[in-house]
C-alpha cells in the first residue's frame, strides 16, 4: 500500500487531495479521521509554497470610478479551535489573514456569541469564545461592521461596505434539528444573517448577501426515525425569503425569459443587482471530482461513523433556481492549479464544501456584476480554507 507522503507526491502532481489518492490505493484509509486531517494539513503546508496566493485587493470604498471590484470571502473558522478540533487558533493570526485578504464582505461561520457555552453545556468552549471575542474586536479595528445570525452556532458578516437594510435572519430550521453525532443526539438551529449592501461609485447598486452554514447532518432524528433532507429544505427557505426580499411571491414561471433562468425572480424597483450566499455547504458536489475520487467520497459518506447522502440535492436546487457557483464562471481568474475549475478541497474531509452562489438580479440597470476571481487562501488555522470571490460591478472592463 501506497504511504502517505507517496499520496502526498501524487497529489502534489494532480492537484487534488492527498487523503483522497490514499484512499483510492487504500480502501481501509475512509473516513479515518487522524488521517484526514494529517493529509489535510500536509497539503495546506505543500500548497501554501506551491500556489500564488489571491492577489493583491484595494477596498471598493478607496476605489475611484463609476467600476468597483468587491472582494468577498467566506470562511468557517471552527470557533477558532484549529483544523483537529482541539487546538489553539489564535484571534490575531486569524485576523493576519483576512488584513492581507483585505475583503469588503466577509462570512465566518462558527463565530457564536458568548452564549454558546451555556446552550451546549461544555466547558471547553469557554476560552474559544473569549478568542472570538477578541477576533471581533480586531475586525472592528481593521475597520468592519459586524453582524451575526440568530443560528445556535452563528455565523458572523463582516462588512466594510455601507448597510442599506438588514435582517437577523432568516432562520434556516422551523425547528431545532436533533442529529445523532458520535453516540450523542446533537439539537440546533441552523440560520443565515441577510444584508443589502451598497457598492460606493455604481449609484446606488447594493449586493444581497446571505452569510449562513447549512447543517452538517442532512439526516435528523424525528421520533427515532431518521428523515433525510435537512439542507434542500433550508436551501428553500433561502430561496423564498430571497423571492419575497424581491417583491416575488408567485410561482416561478413555466418557460424562464431567454438568458435567464426558471425560477428567478424580477429585480421590480430594487437596486439589487446581484444576491449571493456565502456558506459552508456542508455537501460536495460530484462534477468538482474525477471519477474514482468521487467514489472515496461517497464512500466515506455512507461510512456507519458519517452516515449522510452522497447527493443532498442542493447544488441542483441552487442552479435550477438561478443561483451559480462562482467557481462555475470560466472567464474568472483562480489560483487552484492543474486546470481545475474548483479547489481540489476546503474541507478537512479532503473536498470542497464551501462555495459563494451568485444570481445576477434580472432587469436591473443598477450596475452590472461578473466574476472577475475566484481563490483559495491555504491556511492551517482552522479545518476549512478561506474561499476568495472577486466581483466587478459596474460598467464593463477588467481589472487595471
Amino acid at each position: 500500500a501506497p504511504t502517505a507522503p507517496t499520496a502526498a507526491a501524487a497529489a502534489a502532481a494532480s492537484g487534488v487531495s492527498s487523503y483522497l489518492r490514499l484512499a483510492r490505493e487504500r480502501p481501509s484509509a475512509i473516513a479515518d479521521r487522524k488521517l484526514m486531517i494529517r493529509c489535510y494539513l500536509e497539503d495546506v503546508k505543500r500548497l501554501q509554497d506551491a500556489v500564488k496566493p489571491p492577489p493583491a485587493h484595494v477596498a471598493a470604498t478607496s476605489q475611484q470610478g463609476e467600476t468597483r471590484f468587491v472582494r468577498l470571502v467566506t470562511w468557517n473558522i471552527n470557533i477558532l479551535m484549529g483544523a483537529d478540533g482541539w487546538t489553539e487558533a489564535s484571534a490575531h493570526d486569524v485576523a493576519a489573514v483576512l488584513k492581507a485578504l483585505n475583503a469588503d464582505v466577509v462570512a465566518l461561520q462558527e463565530s457564536p456569541g458568548p452564549g454558546l457555552a451555556k446552550v451546549w453545556g461544555s466547558g471547553c468552549y469557554a476560552e474559544p469564545l473569549r478568542r472570538l471575542q477578541s477576533l471581533e474586536m480586531l475586525l472592528r479595528e481593521m475597520g468592519y461592521s459586524l453582524l451575526r445570525s440568530p443560528a445556535t452556532n452563528g455565523t458572523l458578516l463582516a462588512t466594510r461596505l455601507p448597510t442599506v437594510y438588514t435582517e437577523e435572519g432568516p432562520v434556516l430550521d422551523p425547528e431545532p434539528v436533533e442529529s445523532v453525532n458520535g453516540g450523542q443526539l446533537w439539537s440546533e438551529v441552523r440560520a443565515a444573517r441577510y444584508a443589502e449592501l451598497e457598492v460606493p461609485g455604481t449609484s446606488g447598486a447594493t449586493l444581497a448577501v446571505y452569510a449562513t452554514h447549512l447543517h452538517h447532518k442532512d439526516i435528523e432524528r424525528r421520533r427515532e426515525e431518521d428523515v433525510a433532507g435537512v439542507r434542500r429544505r433550508e436551501a428553500e427557505v433561502l430561496f423564498e425569503h430571497f423571492r419575497s426580499r424581491l417583491g416575488e411571491r408567485t410561482a416561478a414561471p413555466a418557460a424562464a425569459p431567454e438568458g435567464t433562468s426558471p425560477g428567478a425572480p424580477s429585480a421590480g424597483t430594487s437596486s439589487v443587482a446581484a444576491a449571493l450566499v456565502l456558506a459552508d455547504w456542508n455537501q460536495p458536489r460530484s462534477c468538482d471530482y474525477e471519477e474514482e475520487d468521487w467514489h472515496v467520497v461517497v464512500t466515506g459518506l455512507a461510512h456507519p461513523a458519517v452516515a449522510q447522502p452522497g447527493d443532498d440535492g442542493v447544488a441542483d436546487f441552487m442552479v435550477n433556481s438561478g443561483f451559480r457557483s462562482t467557481f462555475d464562471f470560466p472567464d474568472a481568474a483562480r489560483n487552484f492549479g492543474d486546470g481545475r475549475d474548483a479547489p481540489a478541497f476546503t474541507h478537512w474531509t479532503g473536498t470542497t464544501i464551501d462555495f459563494a452562489y451568485l444570481h445576477k438580479v434580472q432587469n436591473n440597470a443598477a450596475a452590472q456584476v461578473e466574476v472577475e476571481g475566484v481563490y483559495v487562501q491555504y491556511t492551517g488555522l482552522s479545518d476549512h480554507l478561506p474561499v476568495v470571490t472577486d466581483l466587478r460591478v459596474g460598467s464593463a472592463g477588467g481589472r487595471k
